[in-house]
């Protein structure tokens, strides 16, 4: 996998995209970096990932197609469509990149109960006239993206994408596969080349850093608001977006104040997202757009149900907070590490308690036995 300098929060973000028309992408082939940008000290500010910046005006963007007006999930990615197994691809090395794993009891389904049976008018034989398959069925709730969820990432050396229009590349690429199934027992099921399906896509591009914007005008168009442009043309509008306008003040000629620039905001954008700490969207599969504006990072994720599933068995299981799920979410970086904190100091905690209740359970013992062991010599 190619060394990459990326926000902390984004460092399991290291994959790649999905769905985009063929005319509104062109494969690329990307010569990776020989190596690394150097690692920027802690207390020194981030080191823009693009060496170079040049001034865009928004009447030299290219003209995009117009957007349609309800979001168009997109099918699949390069010929596939996602649920195409893992064994369908010919091209991914035959090793995956990073496999990560998760377990979730899952979410409780509304409860739907249907009797066949006519049943009595009494409480008391509230189930009378029902089968026992039916009875059963009421006393143990059915759950939702429960089980085992693993994830795989597959990356081909060189490749990416890039937008025909607006030219803006997106590399590097990586290809996820999920495989969920229910089982207690920590063993990998033989059918799981059955199971290991096409669920999503993520890419990575550069776009300009703070540090950089305030060297350029405020009116200068940045590659995240390209590629935002390039996903609403061909998805439709983001949830909770808004076209808005840009107003700025012209200093008085021979003025001597200083005219005080805005901070350039950046938004994570999402189309079609799983309600608030949900399971899983409404539609086969959702969008998301986020930057880290201090490096210039930017990345695109493509995510089906069973991705978002994967994020909400790793958020509820030991792996809070997710990076995974707070991009998904939209969540707060700066929170959730004030969350992972807690949660760490809460395990901290509680292990401390089991130790203790061990080490005086185990002096008990010692206790008795040496008792016992003396009463036996008297």
């Amino acid at each position: 996998m190619p060394d990459l300098r990326i926000h902390h929060w984004l460092v399991p973000m290291a994959l790649a995209f999905a769905g985009w028309t063929p005319d509104a992408l062109a494969q690329a082939n990307v010569e990776p970096p020989a190596k690394s940008p150097p690692a920027a000290n802690s207390m020194s500010p981030p080191t823009p990932l693009l060496a170079e910046v040049k001034y865009l005006a928004p009447a030299n963007v290219p003209q995009l197609r117009a957007p349609p007006k309800r979001y168009v999930a997109p099918k699949g990615f390069a010929g596939y469509r996602w649920g195409d197994l893992r064994t369908a691809f010919t091209r991914l090395p035959a090793e995956p990149a990073a496999v990560r794993a998760a377990w979730a009891f899952g979410q409780e389904r509304p409860l739907e109960f249907i009797c066949s049976g006519t049943g009595m008018a009494s409480y008391q034989a509230l189930y009378s006239g029902c089968s026992l398959d039916e009875i059963l069925r009421k006393a143990h709730p059915d759950r939702e993206g429960g089980g085992f969820h693993v994830l795989s990432e597959y990356l081909i050396d060189g490749q990416g994408f890039k937008f025909t229009d607006t030219g803006v590349l997106l590399y590097p690429v990586v290809y996820e596969f999920c495989a969920n199934w229910i089982s207690q027992k920590r063993d990998v099921p033989k059918d799981f080349n059955e199971l290991n399906k096409f669920c999503g896509m993520r890419l990575l591009f550069d776009t300009e850093s703070r540090s950089q914007l305030a060297e350029l005008p405020d009116d200068h168009v940045t590659r995240y608001e390209l590629v935002l442009a390039e996903l609403i043309a061909n998805y439709g509008k983001p949830a909770g977006f808004m076209w808005r306008g840009r107003v700025t003040l012209e200093p008085i000629e021979n003025s001597s104040e200083p005219l005080q620039r805005a901070e350039r905001k950046f938004s994570t954008w999402r189309w079609c997202p799983a309600p608030d700490h949900g399971l899983q969207p409404s539609c086969n599969s959702s969008v998301i757009l986020s930057i880290d504006p201090d490096q210039g990072r930017g990345i695109v994720l493509f995510a089906t149900r069973a991705l978002w599933q994967y994020a909400y068995a790793r958020e509820t299981g030991d792996a809070q907070p997710d990076p995974l799920f707070t991009l998904m979410h939209a969540l707060q970086p700066k929170q959730r590490e004030v969350f992972r904190q807690k949660k760490d100091a809460e395990r901290k905690a509680a292990d401390e308690r089991a130790a203790r209740v061990k080490a005086a359970r185990e002096e008990k013992a010692a206790r008795k036995k040496a008792a016992k062991a003396s009463a036996a010599r008297q």
